[in-house]
């Protein structure tokens, strides 16, 4: 419970008793009376200044907004319980959402918030360690930048219109661009709309490499876009809603270690670049969703370099990290393994001394995408797209005289190559206010942390005889497993169905076994009392092009605790359990 030195907590449900009179009336008093007679509109607009905050120093209004966040506080903190989730989790009522209009009367503010924190039950409280998601949690600071961003309103389009917000995105941009390894001197930073916004960016710009002219003329021949089977789709999406069309997207194998086959990606860029076709981005994916696979950056860079020089290119093939999840792993860059001075259990320390070995050649991609959201611990949506030049986005850049509305002053005009004219300063306070918090030392203690976790997940799943760990060779803080039936050595099935066709009937069955058991723990986890898992359809492919389904887990919140994995492995053997009864009784 959050300290107030304005208010009790004890106060905080009865908050409205305590508001003086105007406020009292401004918060419970519907507002269909003010709009009979007369000029009702004047009457309405006077009620309804006491909705809005102060835009100026007032002790009463200032007052009135304070406890009207508090009542707001209040209501949601009635919500928590010990668990997984807010409330109640009841099913969901589309279609009367669909029957529902805007009133003709006004409402009052109490009733409005009241109304409003009723869509806040039944969700997942991501921080709980009990809830196994790729969703990070968010610190305190996170959601207060965020709310900063709420109240102030900047918008980042341009500093004329966002002021300290448009300085604390040049700063955001360039603490992350010196975590990464780029100078940040010379790199440039945008929110944007999510991890896949990154990646669009990211793909538009080496489009653009690829074919110049292309931000005005259109497209005059086919590109491409190479990326690893376990990518996020994110590179099918931009490359549709680029026009590239998403068959553009070469999927390029990976090996065991859920990275990109670079012998594999050789073959598949010599065949396109001797079609014609033309280089649009190659993406290395630096932390996969499903199992955390991280790309060999400095051999695929090698390789475009190669290339370009074996076929004389008139162009560099661009390069995008897809760094969402493992950009905050820089923070080990230059951190001291021999010394280990923060003491980081040896298991966390080997995974996170393998992890840097990659993530340190970061700098060596044209540009890169930052997701605060997920590894940064801030709420949804904080994105970054980072390019390693400024000068890289020139390509995009729009005259001004087609904005006759904007940029007539100020220094800072992001607008001009943005794809979006609305962009809120929350999402850069809030990852700046984690930035500043948590310091490399806050990040490394939180990640070791996780990656501790993960290990004694993997460490304890392996002494169950039915379950096999799929993504033994990745070490972030997502572990992905599959079970089995009784009687079936887990380990040397897997092995057989991965790769032997063979054993595809086994494969399928085992499949729906796997999706059984994650059904069952889906039901157990709506009563809130049981472990929150999320299943993948397909990890990956066998090698004669089946789904592996698995059941995942992640280590990412701060509370995830020894037993909090007791009660993970605990809920999948009961889970196990019943699908197997139910199955002896069909």
């Amino acid at each position: 419970m959050l300290r107030r030195s304005w208010l009790q907590v004890s106060a905080l449900a009865s908050a409205v008793v305590a508001l003086p009179a105007r406020a009292k009336t401004a918060m419970t008093t519907h507002h269909s009376d003010v709009t009979v007679g007369p000029e009702g509109y004047k009457r309405i607009v006077r009620s309804i200044r006491d909705t809005f905050p102060s835009p100026t120093n007032s002790a009463a209004a200032d007052s009135r907004f304070s406890r009207v966040m508090a009542y707001a506080l209040s209501e949601y903190e009635k919500l928590k319980t010990h668990r997984t989730f807010l409330g109640e989790r009841k099913p969901l009522d589309y279609a009367g959402a669909r029957k529902s209009r805007v009133n003709k009367e006004m409402g009052d503010m109490r009733g409005t918030i009241r109304e409003t924190a009723r869509y806040l039950e039944g969700q997942f409280t991501w921080s709980h360690p009990d809830v196994h998601r790729l969703h990070g949690s968010s610190t305190s600071v996170s959601i207060i930048g965020q709310l900063y961003g709420s109240l102030v309103d900047p918008n980042t389009v341009w500093d004329d219109l966002s002021h300290k917000a448009a300085e604390a995105e040049v700063r955001v941009s360039a603490m992350c661009a010196a975590l990464v390894g780029y100078d940040p001197e010379k790199a440039l930073g945008l929110f944007t709309f999510g991890g896949t916004g990154t990646t669009l960016y990211g793909i538009k710009l080496g489009a653009e490499r690829a074919q110049p002219g292309l931000f005005t003329e259109g497209m005059r021949q086919p590109l491409r876009v190479f990326g690893s089977d376990v990518a996020h789709y994110a590179k099918l999406s931009a490359s549709a809603w680029l026009g590239l069309g998403s068959q553009a997207a070469i999927s390029v194998p990976t090996g065991d270690d859920n990275a990109m086959d670079v012998a594999a990606l050789e073959k598949a860029l010599r065949q396109s670049i001797e079609k014609g076709e033309r280089i649009a981005a190659i993406v290395v994916t630096m932390g996969s969703t499903d199992a955390f696979g991280v790309d060999d950056i400095e051999a695929v860079h090698a390789l475009r370099q190669r290339l370009v020089k074996e076929y004389r290119l008139d162009y560099m093939p661009y390069l995008h990290a897809d760094a969402v999840i493992g950009w905050a792993y820089s923070v080990f860059n230059d951190y001291e393994f021999d010394a280990n001075p923060l003491g980081i259990p040896a298991e966390a320390l080997h995974s996170l001394k393998l992890l840097r070995e990659r993530m340190r050649h970061l700098p060596l991609a044209d540009s890169l995408g930052i997701d605060f959201h997920k590894s940064g611990y801030t709420p949804y949506a904080s994105s970054l797209f980072l390019a390693s030049d400024a000068q890289l986005l020139n390509p995009v850049r729009r005259d001004k005289v087609a904005m006759p509305y904007l940029f007539q002053f100020g220094e800072y005009d992001p607008g001009i190559y943005t794809l979006e004219c609305s962009r809120s300063g929350g999402p850069v306070l809030a990852a700046l206010s984690n930035l500043m918090l948590l310091g490399k030392d806050g990040f490394r203690g939180l990640l070791s942390h996780c990656v501790q976790m993960s290990h004694l997940l993997r460490q304890k799943a392996r002494d169950l005889p039915w379950l096999t760990v799929l993504n033994e060779d990745n070490h972030g803080a997502v572990v992905v497993i599959r079970v089995y039936p009784d009687g079936v050595d887990a380990d040397a099935a897997y092995r057989a169905e991965k790769s032997n066709a063979g054993q595809r009937a086994a494969l399928l069955e085992h499949n729906e076994f796997n999706k059984a058991v994650y059904l069952s723990t889906r039901e157990a986890a709506e009563s809130g009392e049981s472990p929150v898992f999320v299943q993948t359809s397909r990890y990956r492919s066998t090698s004669y092009g089946e789904p592996i389904v698995g059941i995942k887990f992640f280590t990412l919140s701060v509370f995830t605790d020894p037993g909090s994995i007791d009660n993970a492995l605990a809920a999948l053997v009961e889970a196990r359990k019943k699908v197997r009864t139910a199955t002896a009784k069909a």
